[in-house]
């Protein structure tokens, strides 16, 4: 599983029109300065609702330099076999610099269910240079299980899952709904490529965002540790922003790669009708 795939997570975050806006900022909130701690505190404690009906579009950049752009758009729920879903689509696009070298055009679709944010169907649209992935995941609650249609070759594949599974996406938008406080651990499990991950996001610190275009925001740190039949798969290598407000929006990611840092930030919130 790859890191981008997990910054996803802690909002799904990968590849920013060239000439776009520099990456963002932060200060961290010093634990000298009570009073802005205590009111960073007092807002986490409270659960969010879900942002439905808006898109975020986040500008993504490889060691400063523009790469590409992601949009992440949440609609009113729909019915989906009974269950009441709000549909949640994520696009990344290389922009034309990337593309000469690595042209990327992926697209995400996850189904998350109303009532206790977990998933009930995934779609995988992948095209990363030559590669080619297009996968429909429908979950089975009442089965605990997962089939997997490969829209490519044909296959259909199933796989065992856990009770309250989540895909990427609809991991993220379980995250943005849940009260927090700094040291806290939020485990939610992740099921990928026929695999059920251990997705530990760990709440490191407090801070203030600046974006460019859009100001400064109160924020606290969630660093994602994901696990594999018990055993470390990723070590945490990504974190992400999000604002402590009554809207919880996922801010600046970084991702570290063997090649230098790969950053997500927030260029603006539209409201969808």
């Amino acid at each position: 599983m790859r890191k981008c795939q997990f910054l996803l997570v802690a909002m799904v975050l990968v590849f920013c029109l060239e000439g776009c806006a520099g990456p963002g900022s932060v200060k961290p909130i010093k634990k000298s300065d009570v009073k802005a701690r205590e009111e960073v505190s007092s807002e986490l404690k409270l659960k969010r609702d879900f942002a439905v009906n808006k898109k975020f579009i986040f500008n993504i950049a490889w060691n400063g330099i523009p790469v590409g752009r992601v949009t992440a758009e949440s609609g009113s729920p729909i019915d989906h076999r009974g269950r009441s879903v709000y549909v949640v689509r994520i696009t990344t696009e290389s922009n034309e610099f990337l593309s000469r070298i690595y042209r990327v055009e992926d697209t995400y679709t996850s189904y998350v269910d109303e009532e206790d944010m977990t998933s009930r169907r995934f779609e995988a649209d992948r095209k990363e240079g030559r590669y080619r992935k297009h996968v429909i995941v429908e979950y089975d609650f009442d089965r605990k299980e997962a089939v997997y249609t490969n829209l490519v070759d044909g296959s259909v594949k199933t796989c065992s899952i856990r009770e309250g599974v989540h895909d990427p996406v609809s991991a993220a938008c379980r995250f943005m709904t849940l009260p927090i406080k700094e040291g806290d651990q939020v485990n939610i499990c992740v099921n990928l490529n026929e695999k059920n991950y251990d997705l530990y996001g760990r709440a490191e610190g407090y801070g203030v965002v600046k974006l460019p275009g859009m100001g400064q925001f109160k924020s606290f740190k969630i660093r994602p540790y994901v696990y594999l039949e018990g055993k470390e798969y990723e070590k945490g290598r990504a974190w992400m922003y999000f604002s402590t407000g009554v809207k919880r929006y996922p801010l600046y990611g970084v991702v570290m790669i063997p090649f230098g840092k790969v950053t997500a930030t927030l260029e603006r919130v539209e409201d969808v009708n």
